[in-house]
């Protein structure tokens, strides 16, 4: 017999090309997108430790939903070159991630409890796309957990990458001790504001830590705003 919740459940194993966002397609072609993904992943396997797994960090001054989609897209695009891919939803601000995968977190809520998370990185929720998420509190006390599975995930060997989106500008200290774990960082600017200040920003955020830039990515999600602005400079 069927119940209302039965019924009503989702798909047991998510599938993050379905969540709302613009994300690549695993039959998409090679684009210049991809092979910089590709050098910027060597990149990040020179700085990181010999057999473990290579940690980037996702930066930015948007508040906006650009970073969480270029980390998710930065996953795909690895999982789509055959790599096992941990990515961890560290913006405690927003979570977007987390908001998108919440139905999935709290089904693992009920079978593992919360005291879990961050003591395994196998506690992350497997997706249908050949990444795992770990899904953000919502706090900042959770770094210390964050931290505890970006270090079991290097030492167990089940990835080959992780990704950590956030967190979010202001970064605490608690915040900057979490992406210096990273061996690089990624910097995503959204092209509807001025990129040269949100550089700026970051660059004043990472206080003397520049050479962890592995890659600037900017992100085109908002041509309307872009048509916009242009409209208003002819006007």
């Amino acid at each position: 017999m069927r119940t209302l919740g039965g019924i009503l459940a989702i798909d047991r194993i998510p599938d993050v090309t379905r969540m709302g966002w613009p994300t690549l397609r695993s039959a998409y072609p090679s684009t210049a997108l991809l092979n910089a993904m590709r050098e910027m992943r060597e990149t990040l396997a020179k700085r990181s430790a010999a057999n473990a797994a290579p940690v980037l960090g996702m930066i930015g001054a948007d508040t906006g939903e650009d970073r969480t989609i270029a980390a998710l897209n930065f996953a795909l695009a690895a999982a789509r070159d055959g790599a096992r891919v941990l990515l961890i939803d560290a913006d405690h601000a927003t979570h977007a991630l987390t908001n998108r995968i919440d139905g999935y977190a709290k089904r693992e809520v009920n079978r593992l409890g919360w005291l879990s998370f961050g003591t395994k990185a196998s506690s992350a929720i497997k997706t249908a796309n050949g990444i795992s998420i770990l899904p953000s509190f919502g706090s900042s006390r959770t770094n210390g957990a964050i931290r505890k599975a970006i270090a079991q995930a290097r030492s167990a060997g089940d990835y080959d990458l992780v990704i950590v989106d956030g967190p979010a500008l202001p970064w605490s200290a608690e915040d900057r001790e979490l992406l210096d774990l990273a061996d690089g960082l990624a910097a995503i600017l959204p092209t509807n504001l001025d990129i040269n200040d949100c550089m700026e920003t970051i660059i004043a955020a990472l206080d003397g830590a520049e050479h962890k830039l592995t890659g600037v990515i900017l992100s085109e999600l908002h041509p309307v705003a872009n048509v916009t602005q242009r409209k208003r400079q002819y006007a």
